[in-house]
């Protein structure tokens, strides 16, 4: 059995569709950052296995899946953005992978379409076992990979001494840098290609937050981007990855200035802006909906 994480932000109609789909024999907790109290009450009052945990503030994703983490009292957590579907059959897959697999410290689904993108990629596949005679895993093709983007479960008991997500990733780059640190002390990571999920990517929010989720995405990406290969590499290396965006930022807001269309200049000042705080050594303080 494993508890199922949701991270919401304005995403009460998926919320909704998901919390519906989901059999009441798995506990359910919504990290509900965007303080709908009214969603919480509703929920909680119609689904007896779903909690509603509603923050003082927006926390994004790696402290809402950190909290999402501790609150579980299972060992066994399936965390998910908001923005995704899946069966039954999706997950009674997986609850007999993590029931007959022992070896994971994380263990997720595959996209629907695998061919145009994939969820789970590696660093040096060379390196990884890709022999097995383990029936289950045979069964529903898992190969061990060196991360997964979006949707996994995780074996708390194998992050002890390891801790979860770093918390300085308000989004963005958060579960690569978590499956970076899980592959450092060499525990397993697998995708199950045989056990499919959906993702409607950046569609997790109510479509009237489009140009703000666009503007927290300008911004985010770019100070995750600089912040991940300063962390894992050096500070001169992350220059160098994000001068071309820093030098692309700079043109793009002069010319849109130029041309008074406001909405473009303001996404490309706020991919200047993520550049700027992420160089200047600036936590990731840009929070987006904060104004409705």
């Amino acid at each position: 059995m494993f508890t199922i994480v949701f991270l919401s932000l304005h995403s009460a109609a998926h919320i909704r569709r998901l919390v519906k789909s989901i059999d009441v024999k798995y506990p359910v907790i919504i990290i509900e950052n965007s303080q709908n109290f009214l969603l919480k009450e509703e929920l909680e009052e119609k689904y007896k296995n779903v909690r509603v945990l509603i923050p003082e503030k927006n926390i994004g994703f790696s402290a809402g899946y950190n909290l999402g983490i501790k609150e579980s009292k299972t060992d066994l957590v399936f965390l998910n953005s908001a923005d995704v579907a899946f069966s039954s059959e999706c997950l009674s897959q997986l609850e007999e992978c993590v029931k007959n697999i022992k070896d994971f410290a994380i263990i997720g689904p595959t996209y629907h379409n695998n061919e145009i993108h994939k969820n789970y990629g590696f660093w040096d596949e060379s390196k990884l076992n890709k022999n097995t005679d383990h029936e289950t895993k045979i069964k529903y093709k898992v190969k061990e990979v060196d991360f997964i983007d979006n949707d996994f479960i995780i074996d708390k008991k194998q992050f002890i001494n390891l801790g979860y997500f770093d918390e300085n990733f308000f989004i963005y780059f958060e579960t690569t840098d978590f499956c970076k640190k899980v592959r450092s002390v060499n525990k397993k990571i697998y995708a199950c290609d045989k056990i499919k999920f959906s993702h409607f990517h950046s569609q997790s929010h109510d479509p009237k937050f489009s140009y703000q989720a666009a503007l927290s995405r300008n911004w985010h990406y770019n100070w995750s981007k600089f912040y991940y290969f300063k962390k894992h590499i050096n500070y001169f290396f992350a220059l160098k990855k994000i001068t071309p965006n820093f030098f692309r930022s700079i043109k793009n807001m002069i010319f849109y200035k130029l041309t008074k269309k406001k909405n473009k200049y303001n996404l490309h000042k706020a991919e200047f802006l993520g550049i700027l705080y992420s160089i200047l050594n600036k936590p990731a303080s840009y929070r987006p909906y904060e104004k409705q």
